[in-house]
């Protein structure tokens, strides 16, 4: 009796020392200020919320035609709830992947001889404590809180694995459909997940099953993805189908071809690598030129540290082969071959992941739930290495350390927690029920909105995606028929000095100049570790503007 409630404490015990960690640990490293969150994390949801997607136009660049729904929560918890227990929950939350790693550990090294209990606490702990991951506690990005939902289906898989391979595809159908729901609502809520989807999907062909029955185990994976991506995304898709023609707005507009955007795919190809030689190499580049794969500077040694094991993996297991080390060995129990086809999986399904990521993405962010898997994959490689135990753990152990000792985690901005998350005190409206704001730069400031009375409109008339150009999109068509035909003040928002000239361009193209009499400086607290501030300024209308008018 004694012993299993020992036993039911212990496995509680990281579901709440996880989370508490987390949250600590996010609190710590001060409030997020990243520059997502400027620019779409806080404004999507309002916009969502309060109907403005053909209100305003386009004030989150091409951020503003994300899914918003994944960002409801936090919305509403920082409308309703301190700034540090903002933090604390999203900490808490992010640290539920602590148990989830343990749990996927224990179950992949299960037909193990005498697994010591702290093996797989080690593993987890080291998972949680990468780079790209602690540079995400407490934010919105959102990468260590879809791999919830992506570690989860990995797990409920392997807890289900002998039921994959048992032969009969009825009975595996229920856990590997719900498997492929859970990685699909991940990817229905932030699309760049999708690539786990594929990774497992390719990982089930290569189960010890007759051929028919692995791509029956693939497709029905499929299908449950694809009703996961109709239930976290399906909405969204179909919102921007019906107002844009695009279910991927802006994305892939060279196929589909909305006249409110640009003919082109509007893809984030900074990162991709540049050759064959770069993508093979790309773990270990990386390292030495972190803004290859990100926009902040960090150090993390896990990537290029298993693509060296792997090698080493691979050329021990050949010389095995060559040498019929294999025909000579016991055969394997039960546990043991289990154990061994789970290995297996889980590194095929990362391999595949992490090529998709290659050669569609190559964010590391993107990355997370590998970043966070990758200790588990570098002990199974060395377990498979023709060593004796010992010499096992001693290379574990200098890996462990290694990894530790150079370990920089980014930082996306941060400040110190104040009384309220953004601090936003709002410039003096004479008529808010008829005014319009312009937006010009490129830098994020979509965040101020929802603090503005809801009557007053934003337009982005220069960005990432929208401009003063010989070939306007649907949008800027739309903004110069707007800005005509308005009769209300009108003031300009961007970012003082560092853009002003840019601004200045953007408005003279609008028949528009700036009242340098009526500027008033904004420093919102969630801006507090930036040197320039926000400019509102009243603009007018310019001579040459109304006699073409």
């Amino acid at each position: 009796m004694t012993s299993t409630f020992q036993q039911r404490i212990f496995c509680c015990l990281p579901w709440l020392i996880g989370p508490l960690y987390c949250g600590v640990l996010a609190l710590c490293i001060g409030q997020d200020a990243n520059w997502d969150l400027r620019n779409y994390h806080l404004y999507n949801p309002y916009a969502f919320l309060h109907q403005r997607l053909d209100y305003d136009v386009a004030p989150a660049q091409v951020a503003t035609y994300y899914n918003p729904l994944f960002y409801v929560p936090f919305y509403e918890a920082v409308r309703l709830l301190p700034p540090m227990l903002v933090g604390f929950l999203l900490g808490a939350l992010q640290g539920l992947n602590f148990p989830l790693l343990l749990a996927i550990a224990r179950h992949v090294m299960a037909g193990e001889d005498s697994v010591p209990w702290w093996r797989g606490l080690l593993i987890a702990l080291l998972g949680i404590l990468g780079a790209g991951y602690i540079s995400e506690l407490g934010t919105m990005f959102g990468d260590n809180l879809t791999s919830l939902l992506i570690l989860g289906g990995l797990l409920l898989l392997l807890i289900n694995f002998p039921r994959l391979t048992a032969g009969r595809l009825s009975g595996a159908l229920l856990p590997v459909i719900s498997a492929g729901v859970m990685i699909g609502l991940a990817a229905g809520l932030k699309q760049p997940a999708a690539i786990f989807a594929v990774g497992w999907c390719v990982a089930l062909l290569f189960l010890p099953l007759p051929v028919g029955q692995r791509i029956g185990l693939a497709f029905f994976f499929g299908v449950g993805v694809l009703a996961g991506i109709a239930a976290g995304g399906g909405y969204w898709l179909h919102e921007m189908w019906s107002r844009y023609g695009n279910p991927l707005f802006p994305y892939f507009n060279h196929v589909f071809h909305s006249p409110m955007a640009s003919s082109a795919d509007y893809r984030d190809a900074r990162f991709l690598p540049r050759s064959l030689l770069d993508a093979l190499l790309f773990p270990f580049i990386i390292v030495l030129y972190p803004f290859r794969t990100a926009e902040t500077s960090f150090r993390d040694l896990r990537l290029p540290l298993f693509m060296v094991l792997l090698a080493v993996a691979g050329l021990a297991a050949l010389v095995a082969r060559v040498r019929k080390h294999r025909s000579t060995a016991a055969p394997l129990s039960p546990a043991a071959w289990q154990a061994r086809h789970k290995k297996r999986f889980l590194l095929i399904g990362s391999l595949i992941a992490y090529a998709v990521w290659l050669k569609l993405f190559a964010i590391y962010r993107y990355l997370l739930p590998l970043e966070m898997l990758a200790p588990l994959g570098i002990w199974l490689l060395i377990d498979t290495l023709p060593w004796r135990m010992a010499t096992k753990y001693r290379a574990a152990s200098i890996c462990a350390i290694l990894l530790l000792v150079t370990l920089r985690p980014g930082n996306w901005g941060r400040v110190t927690w104040g009384d309220d998350y953004f601090g936003v005190t709002l410039p003096p409206l004479t008529d808010p029920a008829h005014t319009m704001v312009l937006m010009t730069g490129f830098d994020p400031m979509a965040y101020i909105i929802p603090f503005f009375p809801e009557p007053v409109r934003f337009l982005r008339i220069q960005s990432y995606f929208t401009g003063p150009s010989d070939s306007p999109n649907g949008f800027d068509l739309l903004m110069r028929r707007l800005v005509a035909g308005h009769r209300g003040p009108l003031y300009v928002l961007y970012r003082s000095h560092l853009e002003e000239q840019q601004s200045r361009d953007a408005l003279q193209a609008y028949g528009l100049a700036i009242k340098a009499d009526d500027c008033r400086l904004l420093s919102p607290h969630i801006e507090q570790y930036l040197n320039q501030p926000l400019s509102f300024c009243a603009v007018a209308r310019t001579d040459s503007f109304t006699k073409k008018q």
